[in-house]
C-alpha cells in the first residue's frame, strides 16, 4: 500500500464513519476499484484515528463523564453499548463472512438509506416539543452544554440505538446512520440523535479495537505510510463530526438517504449484471 491510498482511505474512515453512509462499506468499495490491500493492523489504526477524533471533540462531555461514573448519561451510554458488544460477539463469524465475500454489500447500503428516509419522514410529521425547542436554542459546544442533549435520551432510546449500532458491525449498515435513525424513530431530535450516537461510538469503537488486540496481538511497526492513514482518519473525523453537528441544526439527513440507497442499487446492478467489480 502506497502514502497516497493509506491517505485516501483514511480520509474516506474519517468522513464516512461519521456521515451516516457506512465507513466499512466505503472501504470495501475503495478497495475493490482500486484494488487496495489493507490488513488489520491498517484497520485497526484507522479506527483509532476516529476515536481520537471523538475524544477530542467530545473531550468536554468525556472530562465529565470521567470525573462522575455514575451519572446518568453513563448509565445510558453502558445500557446501549450491551446490546451493541452482544450482538458484535454473537454475529462475528458472520460479519468476517460478509467483509471477505461483500455478497451483501449493495443490500446493506440500500437498507441504510431506506432507513434513514424513513426516519426522517417519521420526524417531519412529529410535532417538536417546547421543552426539546428550548434545550436545541440554548445549545452550544461550551462544556457546560455537554450534557443537554443527553438529558433528552431514556434508557429505552440508548438500549434500542445500542441495538441498531450493534446491527451495524455488517459492512454497509452504517453505525451512525443506523443510530440515528433509531433515535429520530423514538422521539429524538436530529441533534440529540446525532450527538447521542457519536457518544455511544466511544466505547463501541475502544471496545472492537481493543478486542481485534486481544484475539489477535498486533506488532504494528508505525511507518509513514501508516501514519499518513492515522493522521487522515483523525482530522477528517474531527472536521466530519463538526460538519455533522452543524449540519443538523439546520437540516434534514434526507440526502444522505438518497445517496447510500443509489449507491446501493449501483452495487447490486455490477453483482447482478456486471461483475465488473462485485
Amino acid at each position: 500500500m502506497t502514502s497516497i491510498q493509506a491517505i485516501i482511505l483514511g480520509i474516506t474512515q474519517g468522513l464516512t464513519e461519521f456521515l451516516p453512509i457506512s465507513s466499512s462499506g466505503h472501504l470495501v468499495v475503495l478497495e475493490r476499484l482500486f484494488h487496495i490491500k489493507s490488513n488489520l493492523s491498517f484497520d485497526v489504526l484507522l479506527h483509532l484515528g476516529t476515536l481520537l477524533a471523538l475524544l477530542l471533540y467530545f473531550r468536554a462531555a468525556v472530562s465529565e463523564l470521567l470525573r462522575h461514573p455514575t451519572s446518568p448519561l453513563m448509565r445510558r451510554l453502558i445500557a446501549g453499548s450491551i446490546p451493541t458488544f452482544v450482538i458484535g460477539y454473537v454475529f462475528e463469524d458472520a460479519v468476517a463472512s460478509a467483509f471477505s465475500n461483500g455478497v451483501t454489500l449493495g443490500l446493506e447500503f440500500v437498507i441504510t438509506g431506506v432507513l434513514l428516509l424513513f426516519s426522517e419522514s417519521l420526524t417531519a410529521r412529529k410535532e417538536v416539543l417546547p421543552r426539546t425547542r428550548s434545550l436545541r436554542r440554548s445549545a452550544t459546544n461550551s462544556p457546560s452544554a455537554t450534557t443537554l442533549h443527553e438529558s433528552l435520551v431514556s434508557y429505552r432510546q440508548a438500549v434500542w440505538m445500542g441495538v441498531a449500532q450493534g446491527a451495524a458491525v455488517f459492512p454497509a449498515l452504517s453505525r451512525s446512520g443506523l443510530t440515528i435513525s433509531a433515535g429520530l424513530g423514538l422521539g429524538l431530535t436530529r441533534e440529540a440523535a446525532v450527538r447521542f450516537s457519536f457518544l455511544l461510538s466511544i466505547p463501541a469503537i475502544a471496545g472492537a479495537t481493543a478486542y481485534e488486540l486481544v484475539k489477535a496481538p498486533l506488532h504494528v511497526q508505525l511507518s509513514g505510510t501508516l501514519f499518513a492513514g492515522l493522521l487522515a482518519s483523525a482530522v477528517v473525523g474531527y472536521l466530519a463530526i463538526r460538519f455533522m453537528m452543524n449540519y443538523v441544526r439546520r437540516a434534514n439527513l434526507r440526502g444522505f438517504g438518497y445517496y447510500a440507497a443509489v449507491l446501493g442499487v449501483l452495487i447490486i446492478t455490477d453483482q447482478l449484471f456486471f461483475h465488473r467489480f462485485f
